[in-house]
């Protein structure tokens, strides 16, 4: 005798030989979490071993599967153990959404990380959305305002995005969040606030405009900034 760990659910059980019939039984099913989730309890027997599961559902899992007390077959065994898998990525991506925003792509790959198929993640990662607990165009929105209020220029601003993993269609969005902006008087205030003004040494002049590059402003950006200090 062995114990079998199924992902992310107690299961105290053998592992059933491939070859063998097996008997499916649905011994009991409750509500939990504040009813917003079932938890079946399902024993598998072949004959010659007993094994013991606990498979969570989403309440729209349950009822869409109708799972009765009893015997069941093993093609709908299968088909809950599928469903349950389901419902534990989606909890898992809920748990990780907890901390912070995540992009459809950035909660995929997080969910992979955590032993979820492909497929399994990426679905999960929908119903998600579904839910409205990932809104990409909101999260983006909220993102270049904060970019923003670093006195980054909009080069910066773009990698930042795609880096945070979102889509294509919602980093396009930027050009309007940013359309009112003037970047160059965001430069020239970054100068203010890091530089303190504009250096009178050509070396010191370099490695500012270097610095206010790497801010992600184009040179036409930096030399309208400059010009616009040395005029007020």
């Amino acid at each position: 005798m062995r114990t079998v760990k199924a992902l992310n659910f107690d299961a105290t059980a053998y592992r059933m030989p491939k070859h063998l019939p097996m008997t499916v039984t649905v011994l009991r099913i409750a509500y939990q979490n504040a009813d917003s989730e079932v938890a079946l309890r399902i024993a598998l027997d072949n004959g010659e071993q007993r094994e013991l599961r606990s498979l969570p559902l989403t309440v729209a899992q349950y009822c869409e599967l109708r799972v009765q007390k009893g015997e069941i077959s093993e093609e709908e065994f299968e088909r809950i153990e599928a469903a349950s898998e389901l419902c534990q990525a989606i909890r898992a991506g809920e748990h990780l959404l907890s901390y912070g925003p995540n992009s459809e792509k950035t909660l995929t790959r997080k969910l992979m990380q955590r032993g979820y198929s492909r497929e399994m993640s990426a679905t999960a990662t929908q119903k998600l959305c579904e839910m409205g607990l990932i809104d990409e165009y909101a999260d983006v929105r909220r993102e270049v305002e904060k970019c923003l209020a670093k006195l980054w220029g909009a080069k910066r601003i773009s990698a930042h995005l795609w880096s945070k993993g979102f889509s294509s269609e919602a980093i396009a969005t930027m050009g309007e969040l940013t359309a009112e902006v003037d970047f160059s008087y965001n430069c020239a205030r970054l100068i203010n606030k890091h530089y303190g003004g504009i250096p009178t040494d050509s070396d010191e002049l370099r490695r500012m405009t270097a610095g206010l590059s790497r801010y992600g402003y184009s040179i036409g950006e930096i030399k309208t900034a400059i010009k616009t200090l040395k005029e007020s």
